[in-house]
């Protein structure tokens, strides 16, 4: 365990006496390896005290053999013995940000006695339309200096926070748990439950997730990541089905591992035996970017530059997305024809499905639309392609193939009008789909529930 250490330089104004008062100084960090300012340092036994400056560093009135008492609200109080040497000593930050009370609320506590305002945001506030959502709020100051707000009872599920200190953003640096949504790094908490569990390691048999670079055709490696089931090393006489899984526009190859908690709500589920075992395929739907942010040739580069590290035409995406198939079935143990593969995904995932069902329609067996980016596909569009081109015609032989086709959204979701006139074409054509609408917007909630539900029917 890293020590971290609370230097206190003692210079004494006489040398010759031990006993003689002198200015004290020292310095104040934490195990954030950074100084803490505005903690408290107090001689012990006396109303002498001082404060540490915004570096971390302070002056005090002091003997030799005094103890000094350091402490500052979210810190656990330490003590410091001054003597003709420098003093070390721990000061370890102790506060629990976030608190999942019995009853459901979240208690948030945060430390800034000089902060003139303090607001948490994140997505676990409740609306007036009685769902959970966005949304900012006011914390409490106490005389300590420490900031406190406790939402209403909420529901389980995985939420995510963020604090605002005086206008400017920051997420919580004691707190480990975080991820990346897009291009901005978030703090995540759980409520547990039936819901809030599904996205939680349980103990159960766990599944391998794996980093697999793979050749386009386009004349670069691209990166996937893939979920093979718990027991697929060991089987190696078994075959497997395939889940074809897409993210949306600001994520990548990583959003459904990270946001999307796709590897914990297949392990759970396979292990309650609601879900057949399945290799899951995570690809990148950008099609000029090789992997992720930071973990391509660009480095840690402006995480948007690598969405556009390579120009294509416009459905490069769906036009060889085939690449991703025939590498899976010649890689993996796969069952490798229609009524073994599925394709599903969210928002430019789901438009980017339903394009990819529609041009291969002796591929996959099964089609989920999530919040999906559909429109009509009229071909005098000037955006038009090969792949949207004659896209009434295409559904009709897809629809041939007799699929098992699922289309999900939010009452609130922008796109919700855009899916209804899509429904309608199918409607009007006479299609067997499956429609699921749920509360909220477009938000990863509905995402993680979709597919929990989705990958219920497959196979």
């Amino acid at each position: 365990m890293k020590q971290f250490l609370l230097v206190l330089s003692a210079v004494l104004l006489s040398a010759t006496s031990c006993s003689r008062q002198g200015d004290v100084t020292g310095n104040v960090a934490s195990q954030l390896w950074a100084p803490v300012a505005y903690a408290d340092i107090t001689v012990q036994g006396t109303n002498v005290s001082s404060k540490t400056d915004i570096d971390g560093n302070f002056s005090i009135n002091a003997n030799i053999g005094d103890t000094l008492v350091i402490s500052l609200p979210g810190y656990r109080t330490t003590k410091a013995v001054v003597n003709s040497d420098p003093v070390k000593a721990t000061l370890n930050y102790n506060l629990k940000t976030v608190t999942v009370n019995e009853d459901n609320t979240i208690t948030f506590k945060y430390a800034a006695p000089k902060a003139k305002l303090v607001q948490v945001c994140g997505n676990f506030f409740q609306l007036e339309n009685g769902t959970f959502g966005e949304g900012i709020a006011k914390m409490e100051k106490d005389d300590q200096g420490l900031w406190t707000y406790t939402t209403v009872p909420t529901k389980s599920e995985l939420y995510r926070y963020e604090f605002i200190i005086d206008g400017n953003y920051t997420i919580d640096a004691a707190a480990p748990y975080t991820i990346r949504d897009g291009e901005v790094l978030r703090n995540v908490f759980v409520v547990p439950g039936e819901v809030g569990d599904l996205t939680m390691v349980q103990d159960v048999p766990h599944g391998t997730v794996s980093k697999i670079w793979y050749p386009s055709s386009l004349g670069y490696d691209r990166r996937m990541s893939v979920y093979t089931p718990n027991g697929y090393e060991q089987n190696t006489g078994k075959k497997y089905p395939v889940l074809y899984l897409l993210h949306g526009g600001g994520g990548d190859e990583n959003e459904w591992l990270n946001l999307g908690r796709a590897a914990q709500i297949m392990d759970n589920l396979i292990a309650a035996g609601k879900v057949n075992p399945m290799i899951v395929v995570m690809p990148n739907g950008h099609i000029g970017m090789t992997a992720a942010p930071g973990e391509n040739s660009h480095g840690y580069a402006d995480a948007k530059t690598s969405r556009f590290s390579a120009r294509t035409k416009p459905n490069a995406y769906e036009a060889t997305f085939m690449d991703v198939v025939n590498f899976i079935d010649n890689t993996y143990r796969t069952i490798p024809n229609r009524k073994h593969r599925a394709i599903c995904g969210l928002s430019m995932g789901g438009g980017h499905t339903a394009v990819i069902s529609t041009n291969y329609p002796d591929k996959f067996g099964y089609v989920g639309l999530f919040s999906a980016a559909v429109r009509s596909y009229p071909n005098d569009n000037p955006r038009s392609t090969e792949m949207t081109k004659d896209f009434d015609k295409k559904l009709e032989r897809l629809f041939s193939y007799k699929p098992f086709y699922w289309v999900a959204i939010g009452d609130e979701d922008f796109l919700y009008e855009a899916n209804k006139e899509f429904r309608a074409n199918l409607d009007q054509k006479g299609y067997d789909y499956t429609y699921v609408e749920s509360d909220c917007g477009h938000v990863w909630k509905n995402w993680r529930h979709y597919l929990s539900e989705f990958a219920q029917y497959l196979f």
